[in-house]
């Protein structure tokens, strides 16, 4: 969790400063999804991510300087620098693809599942995305066709509070997301999701009903965005103290930090040696990227189509 919580705070200085391009959406306050859910999965299990993945794909394996690569769109990044951080690919450690398109990645879960439960492998897709998602048709096809044919799926939901800057309460009646599966027949459970332990257990109880073809689960967890709607975005529309509070209080990092000191699973020594080299690891990432090559026009034609082998 630290190493995403670096990753992203350097992420959006970077971008601040007008050294990237486009949007880059960052996950700070979420890290506990990201990492309890991955934990949570084997290596054989596919992954669908969103606009605010970055931590997905950090905490599934996929290198940090190919991913700082991608935001300054160098060859070297997971997609040679034509993703950005949006719609980030890397097939080879299961992660399919991000979307940009709010909920866009659910049907396409949707699929994968039934393709896994056709070839009767054992996989299990994960499917991520926001609260606002919620809202969206793709939403209710994707979990009633899931529902409906015991698809070995988990819909994650990480509900940080803000559809963009709309507040959840201006854009939902419901007090739980997670009470919208009683209408699919499927299983649903609101956790904090600020508690990586939690995460975990939740999401690998679902993750083993899936691979027993026993249905999907949809899951909310509760957490707050950190950070604006994307690096630009300096939350002017939220209630002042808001921030502080819930940063106070439901803190995923510090949150397992004081746990593990607590308990002398870690030392405070320990706990400064992770975070030295989480931002030592980031600014070599952003070496890396700085210093790789800028593709070239023809590459522009290249990975249009599927190539021949």
């Amino acid at each position: 969790m630290v190493r995403i919580r670096e990753f992203e705070d350097r992420a959006q200085q970077i971008y601040r400063e007008g050294k990237l391009n486009g949007h880059l959406q960052t996950c700070q306050g979420q890290e506990a999804v990201a990492v309890g859910a991955i934990r949570a999965i084997s290596k054989k299990d596919i992954v669908f991510s969103n606009h605010r993945g970055h931590g997905h794909y950090l905490a599934r394996g996929t290198p940090a300087k190919k991913i700082m690569a991608e935001f300054y769109g160098k060859v070297t990044g997971t997609n040679c620098g034509k993703s950005g951080g949006m719609y980030l690919v890397d097939v080879k450690r299961g992660m399919m693809v991000a979307s940009g398109i709010v909920g866009g990645n659910i049907c396409l879960a949707v699929g994968s599942a039934l393709a896994s439960q056709i070839r009767k492998d054992g996989v299990v897709t994960l499917s991520f995305f926001g609260d606002g998602a919620t809202n969206i048709g793709l939403f209710h096809e994707g979990l009633n066709m899931a529902a409906l044919w015991n698809l070995p799926v988990v819909f994650i939901c990480e509900n940080n509070q803000y559809a963009e800057a709309t507040k959840r309460e201006e854009h939902q009646k419901i007090k739980k997301i997670s009470d919208r599966a009683i209408s699919y027949g499927m299983p649903g459970v609101t956790i904090d999701g600020t508690d990586v332990i939690k995460v975990y257990k939740t999401v690998k109880e679902a993750v083993e009903r899936a691979r027993r073809y026993e249905g999907p689960t949809l899951i909310e967890c509760v957490v707050y965005r950190l950070a604006g709607h994307s690096a630009g975005d300096l939350g002017a529309y939220r209630p002042k103290g808001e921030e502080e509070k819930w940063r106070e209080t439901y803190d995923p990092v510090r949150i397992f930090q004081t746990q593990l000191l607590s308990k002398g699973v870690l030392s405070q020594i320990e706990v400064e040696r992770i975070i030295k080299e989480a931002r030592e690891e980031v600014e070599e990432a952003v070496q890396f990227a700085e210093e790789s090559e800028e593709p070239s026009v023809e590459m522009a034609y290249q990975y249009v189509y599927q190539e021949k082998n």
